[in-house]
């Protein structure tokens, strides 16, 4: 089974497409910055953020990139103070690793004296350019002060220091150092990843060998001096940094430590390990296996056995500690326990649909019911109240669910941390959710008959109190207790904290392995005669490299034995989880609902002998089974006045023929004297005697005259229907209009008992299968929606989905930073709408195949079908055939036959096309079902899914799913983690942590150990402004390269 399978890169480039991700999630800006650099404000609103830490960005340039990010490196326009020689000396370098580069790139063999005399031609040009206009351009005090709407004084974004790819990369790389002192003592900590010993030398005799070769000296060995140190910096293109006398002494003696002033010292392993490590002693490697925070790593925590011990920071680092409600905070997670707040959430959901959902009131239930078969004239008033209403309901349903969110979740995680927290606090919050557990199932009762889902969601909200309400006893009982062995507390989220620790430095340790192995041996008939230059030509040459990730066995591997968050470092947002465990409930609620559907369904189906009129009357509210008694009573008129007519001719010809005589006289004083009596033996003979006609008695011969004498004055024979307007027919109309009615009901009755399916497993098994169909459809979603997170996590990183480094893509993602809190609503009903529409679907083609209306259509479906399979499969396997004879590439061997067996092809195939249109049909449809409950992946391409220039998109939640996880990677990632205690100490030890003179020792071994980051390090330092290119495409995968 594949679960969420993709060829995962790997490798240096990988590794440089992470480093740049990381970058562009670390900058602040909506705008991502070219120069790949974090300045003083993105690590100031990343601080309060990610640990409520509010330090200005004047504090953090101070503390902490004073140090880092040292002095601009003008490449461009060299100022005094430069050694010609040294500037000589790095062309030349720079021209030999340009002209072994250009030979092992593309072929092509320039001398290195003819591209030094480019570099020289190519720099006087540029500095004449810049010398002709700088005189018509304004002094650059007036440009330095940056943006004119800046206030007087303050240093504008260029001016600031900032911290590039190559300063970061030491900087992460500082634990990785520590453990260089600790390396003789064979300090091995579980997940603990460092640096081996051989590859640590490998490295050193590297530069000693690329500055030998470089410098005057050819001796193996080189004395540790100034110069020496000035000629490194030379070397790897650090030209301001060559310049400055006084950071390269004090280099000099950090390296010498523990020497005499008259004692020499060399440029080996011993004298670069003091070098690399003097300034972060106060690093604790321990920290990095143990389960804790990375703030109380740093400053210890007085609630924590295994934390630091608690100080004050040093009163030269002014910040101060925010109160963020860290209890809720779904972007940072800084919660105690996750499953805490999980719980608490989930209790707020099934607690309002067992019982506030019902219990809300509204106004839309008073107003007027709209008229049947009316328009929108004589349902106005209807609408009117009916608009007004919804608007008042939605508002107060609105209010309603915010504020049960608030006391549900809010009041409901107070405690939920590892600062100090006030015990009435506590106790209320636990008061409060038991008031919450028992209260409404008291009030409003746990059972309804006939109502198992309602019961199984009430059922499920008293648990999830339950259960909060004893987390919420065992966060009181750690609060109450000082130094507590967190190690032995279930379900807490610092395990992931110590699992994202083990993962930076499992991630930092493979960063160097993959650029280790970049670094061969020389030999003495390769052109290339430093390992510098080899480091750049073999990241050159390099190809991509990709792994699959993940089948269904490493996917279940990598999450059993922890590699996820332990190796790759994904962290998991608190929110998703929420959503995902609401799945798995979910998923119980479908299969609980489906049993109801069936249970219903078997037992309400009625047999064929008895069901009669049975299923009429059941289905009177959805139609009409009475005739519409107008249009009988009008029917039965007509029926009436033509069987008067017949009566008629009938005694007209009777009476022609002698057979009939009537008096007319003697019938009207019968009916006269009959009618006038009180009362009659036989009520019904004259209540029909009476009203036999329409007019009085004593006129009855005048009305029947015609029919006997039916003739004129003028002599013309009297119409028949004027004569059958004496006859009374009103009495007959009604019981004839009743029997009418009731075989025109009879006649629906009998063709709905025709449609009627005539077994019971025609209903019952498509809605026990449809049933099933969703809760796999539901339970599927629900499994593949972890691996979804991983892979996407890591398509991130490695910049297989174009995220933060792409303008547009960046802008989106910023712009729907806070529409994360779309997820878990839109999770929960998703899936719910997604397994309906799936199970629907496939339970009505069922019923559409079993009941014996449509049965013999899908059997002629089917056999069709069958039939054209057969067919396209002949036709597939000649299809091959010719492809394999015929074909070579996108070229024929014979173009004859080939052509033939195209035009036979095509033919065939304008035929078969409406079955490939069908089929396409169905499975987009069913398709577009499915991706309805998958907001973790897009269902519609790019250009599918937006209209208007990107104003309208048809399916934005995606979107919202990928900038929770950038949201969270942007505070969570491995590398940020570290970066970020790596501010911490800095904060608290300020300058006398990761000194200048460390950084810069630092920086030049990430330099020859990563030559290639040269070209972010020199991107970052540009001083001319580039043109902007509208059409140019930026992305964090460097795998073009």
């Amino acid at each position: 089974m594949v679960v969420a399978i993709f060829e995962q890169p790997i490798g240096p480039l990988a590794d440089l497409s992470e480093l740049l991700y990381v970058v562009a999630l670390h900058q602040a800006s909506v705008e991502y910055r070219e120069d790949v650099s974090v300045n003083a404000e993105d690590i100031s609103l990343f601080l309060i953020s990610r640990y409520g830490v509010q330090c200005s960005p004047e504090n953090v340039a101070e503390f902490i990139l004073k140090d880092i990010a040292g002095k601009r490196n003008d490449t461009i326009l060299q100022e005094g103070g430069g050694s010609t020689e040294s500037a000589e000396l790095n062309q030349e370098s720079v021209a030999q690793d340009m002209s072994i580069f250009l030979r092992s790139k593309f072929g092509v063999t320039i001398k290195a004296e003819d591209l030094k005399d480019l570099l020289v031609e190519d720099k006087l040009a540029r500095m004449k350019e810049e010398l002709e206009t700088a005189k018509e351009e304004p002094p650059k005090e007036e440009v330095k002060q940056g943006n004119s709407n800046s206030p007087k004084g303050e240093k504008s974004s260029e001016d600031s220091p900032k911290m590039d790819l190559v300063e970061l990369v030491a900087m992460l790389m500082i634990p990785e150092f520590r453990k260089l002192e600790v390396m003789e003592q064979k300090v091995e900590g579980e997940g603990r990843a460092s640096v081996s010993d051989e590859n640590f030398e490998f490295c050193v005799n590297a530069m000693i060998h690329d500055l030998a070769s470089f410098g005057s000296s050819e001796q193996p060995s080189l004395e540790l001096t100034p110069s020496t140190v000035r000629d490194l910096f030379l070397r790897y293109g650090e030209t301001t940094l060559a310049q400055d006398n006084e950071l390269i002494d004090e280099m000099v003696k950090v390296a010498r430590t523990g020497l005499g002033d008259k004692d020499q010292a060399f440029l080996d392993k011993s004298t670069l390990a003091k070098a690399l490590t003097h300034d972060i002693e106060q690093y604790d490697l321990d920290r990095e296996d143990s389960i804790t925070t990375n703030y109380d790593d740093v400053f210890g925590n007085p609630k924590m056995k295994n934390s630091a011990e608690a100080e004050e920071p040093q009163n030269a680092v002014s910040f101060v500690n925010k109160f963020t409600m860290e209890t809720v905070d779904m972007v940072a997670h800084t919660y105690f326990c996750r499953t805490q707040m999980m719980i608490n959430w989930l209790f707020f959901v099934f607690t309002y649909f067992a019982y506030l959902y019902y219990e809300t009131p509204s106004f839309t239930r008073g107003c007027p019911r709209f008229k049947y078969m009316s328009g929108w004239a004589e349902n106005k008033t209807q609408a009117e109240c009916n608009i007004v209403n919804s608007i008042l309901d939605w508002l107060i349903s609105f209010g309603l669910i915010c504020a049960a969110g608030m006391l549900f979740v809010g009041l409901g995680s107070i405690g939920n941390n590892l600062k100090k927290t006030h015990l009435v606090p506590c106790l209320f919050a636990m008061a409060f959710l038991i008031f919450l557990t028992v209260y409404f199932p008291l009030t409003f009762g746990i059972i309804v008959p006939g109502q198992e889902p309602l019961i199984f969601m009430r059922l499920v909200a008293l648990t999830l109190g339950s259960v909060s309400t004893i987390a919420r006893l065992r966060l009181i009982v750690i609060a109450c207790k000082q130094h507590v062995d967190l190690t032995s507390v279930p379900f807490t989220s610092l395990k992931s904290e110590a699992a994202i620790k083990k993962a930076s430095a499992v991630k930092v340790a493979k960063l160097q392995e993959n650029a280790f192995a970049l670094h061969g041996k020389l030999t003495e008939s390769s052109a290339i005669r430093s390992y510098f230059g080899q480091a750049l030509t073999s990241f050159a040459k390099l190809d991509p490299q990709y792994r699959k990730r993940f089948n269904w066995d490493d996917c279940r591997q990598d999450f059993s034995s922890g590699r996820i968050v332990n190796e790759d470092g994904v962290f998991f947002s608190g929110r998703l989880l929420s959503g995902n465990l609401a799945q798995m409930l979910l998923c119980v609620v479908i299969m609980g609902f489906g049993y109801n559907a069936t249970k219903y369904v078997r037992d309400n189906w009625i047999p064929l002998e008895e069901r009669a009129n049975a299923v009429a009357e059941s289905l009177e509210m959805v139609i009409t089974l009475a005739a519409d008694q107008t249009i009988v009573k009008s029917a039965v008129d007509g029926c009436l006045e033509m069987f008067v007519l017949f009566l008629l001719r009938v005694l007209y010809f009777l009476d022609n023929a002698g057979l009939l005589r009537l008096d007319c006289i003697l019938l009207g004083t019968f009916l006269q004297s009959f009618c006038e009596r009180a009362f009659f033996e036989d009520e019904d003979d004259g209540d029909f005697a009476c009203s036999l006609f329409t007019s009085a008695p004593e006129q009855l011969c005048e009305t029947m005259d015609p029919i006997f004498r039916p003739t004129t004055p003028l002599g013309k024979a009297m119409p028949l229907d004027d004569v059958a307007s004496a006859i009374n027919i009103t009495s007959l109309v009604s019981p004839i209009s009743k029997v009418v009615s009731q075989a025109m009901s009879d006649n629906i009755a009998s063709q709905v008992n025709i449609l009627y399916p005539r077994d019971r497993s025609m209903v019952v098994v498509p809605v026990a299968v449809a049933a099933g169909v969703a809760t796999l459809c539901a339970l599927i979603i629900t499994l593949l929606f972890l691996p979804s997170i991983t892979a996407t996590t890591l398509k991130l990183r490695t910049g297989v989905i174009p995220s933060v480094c792409d303008p547009k893509t960046r802008t989106q993602y910023t712009f729907n930073v806070n529409s994360g809190t779309f997820i878990f609503g839109s999770m929960f009903w998703g899936i719910l709408a997604s397994s309906l529409l799936v199970g629907g679907i496939v339970g009505f083609i069922l019923f559409l195949a079993m009941w014996q209306v449509t049965a013999y259509l899908i059997m002629q479906g089917v056999a069709l079908g069958i039939g054209i399979s057969v067919t396209l499969l002949l036709k597939w396997l000649l299809k091959r055939t010719c492809r394999t004879k015929l074909y070579r590439g996108f070229y024929r061997n014979n173009p004859l036959r080939a052509n033939l067996a195209e035009l036979v092809n095509e033919s065939f195939n304008f035929a078969t096309s409406v079955a490939f249109a069908i089929i396409r049909m169905v499975k987009l449809l069913f398709l577009a079902a499915f991706y309805v409950g998958r907001i973790d992946t897009k269902f519609l391409a790019p250009g599918a899914n937006e209209y208007l220039g990107g104003l309208v998109y048809v399916d934005i939640f995606p979107d919202y799913f990928i900038a929770d996880i950038l949201s969270t990677e942007a505070h969570r990632h491995p590398y940020i983690e570290r970066l970020g205690t790596l501010y911490l100490y800095k904060l608290k030890y300020g300058p006398t942590f990761a000194t200048r003179a460390g950084c810069a020792w630092r920086l030049l071994f990430v330099t020859g150990l990563m030559p290639w980051l040269q070209k972010y390090r020199v991107a970052s330092r540009r001083i001319e402004k580039e043109p902007e290119n509208t059409e140019n495409t930026y992305s964090c995968s460097v795998h073009s390269v």
